[in-house]
């Protein structure tokens, strides 16, 4: 019986995710998740709660390893395993990856992309900005790390949503990366 149990809650996150995928969470519809999954809408609330407890079982893995990477920043040297990280994440979580950053609106995960902005930016100006210092350069407003950091967090989301490979995904980060960061320090003499 047990069986059958984890069987219909998969389905119904699976069906979920498919949703929330397409319509987002504000738009999103626990009746055609019901539907898709093969069971009466009030299984689906035996489950779940409600909406937000579906989603909130969806994309908190994603939350909690962002969560993680924010507690072991100390142990992140550089920019690169930032990204790296990231890319571990969207391996195992793609899907969930992309529905918290592209339709969690009207959910706590709303500001996620932000968050992720947030802490790439202040992962590069602490890591760039004394560089710069050290080599005598001006920065005459700290708020660049922020413009670069959010632009750069933008190309990967875009590579997320159309690269479908792994080798694909991670030669153009790579090339994202160049771009944005090779000889950066020179760009601000």
């Amino acid at each position: 019986m047990q069986y059958l149990k984890n069987e219909v809650r998969n389905r119904i996150i699976m069906e979920a995710m498919k949703e929330f995928q397409d319509r987002g969470f504000l738009h999103g519809s626990m009746r055609t998740i019901a539907n898709n999954a093969g069971v009466a809408i009030g299984n689906v609330y035996r489950y779940f709660k409600n909406k937000e407890d579906l989603f909130n079982e969806i994309v908190e893995p994603v939350y909690q390893c962002f969560l993680r990477m924010e507690v072991h920043k100390q142990e992140i040297c550089s920019f690169e395993e930032i990204v790296n990280s990231i890319m571990e994440v969207m391996k195992e979580y793609k899907i969930q990856l992309l529905i918290i950053v592209d339709k969690s609106k009207g959910t706590k995960y709303a500001r996620f992309k932000e968050e992720l902005t947030k802490f790439a930016e202040k992962s590069l100006r602490e890591s760039l900005w004394p560089e710069l210092q050290e080599k005598g350069i001006e920065v005459k407003d700290p708020f660049i790390f922020y413009v670069i950091a959010s632009t750069f967090i933008e190309g990967l989301f875009l590579i997320f949503r159309k690269a479908e490979e792994e080798v694909a995904t991670r030669y153009l980060i790579h090339q994202l990366m160049i771009l944005f960061f090779d000889n950066l320090d020179k760009r601000f003499e």
